[in-house]
């Protein structure tokens, strides 16, 4: 697998060859005195891929998302997040253990109306993998083993925008006439 900043090199290709106004909402990279205060704050490392995609970009400004993951947040949003979200969990509920609301080693990376993607910072079998947990049901893990091995396959469906013959992991986007990208038909 490559490493994450040279899957975001080719996505900032791409997007500044065909989608323009996506690449404008990509922040500038978090520092790393932003991402080790967040660790700090968290009590715990970030997984390695978020932090190298942190130092690529601070999440979005965009309303859905310039990514097919909802809105990336910024450092300072990951922490706003799961902070919300962990004074929201209640580890004494029975459901809790069976069907996991959320995961206290679970990190947000992207989301919107209480709707999160995240990354299983924890120990076991689940670690570094991505999930997705919605505000009104249980957490689930989505397949991808790390956000290196998926940032890897949108640059893939980036760079085969068009080609009917594509048939990734992740859809190829689409690009309408005023510049706006869509993941999504």
């Amino acid at each position: 697998m490559p490493p994450v900043a040279t899957s975001w090199r080719r996505i900032d290709a791409w997007l500044s060859r065909h989608a323009s106004k996506a690449l404008a909402d990509l922040r500038p990279p978090a520092s790393w005195q932003c991402i080790q205060e967040a660790e700090a704050r968290l009590g715990f490392p970030l997984p390695a891929d978020l932090r190298e995609s942190l130092r690529c970009h601070d999440g979005d400004t965009s309303l859905l998302g310039v990514l097919p993951c909802r809105r990336l947040y910024s450092v300072s949003e990951i922490i706003e997040v799961r902070e919300m979200r962990m004074e929201m969990w209640e580890p004494d509920d029975p459901d809790q253990a069976q069907t996991p609301w959320w995961g206290t080693k679970w990190v947000p990376i992207s989301g919107g109306d209480g709707d999160d993607h995240f990354i299983d910072a924890g120990e076991g079998m689940w670690r570094n993998h991505l999930g997705d947990a919605v505000h009104d049901d249980q957490g689930c893990f989505l397949g991808w083993p790390s956000l290196g091995s998926w940032l890897h396959e949108v640059a893939e469906a980036m760079e085969h925008h068009g080609q009917s013959t594509w048939f990734g992991a992740v859809t190829a986007p689409k690009v309408d006439s005023s510049g706006d990208i869509h993941w999504w038909n």
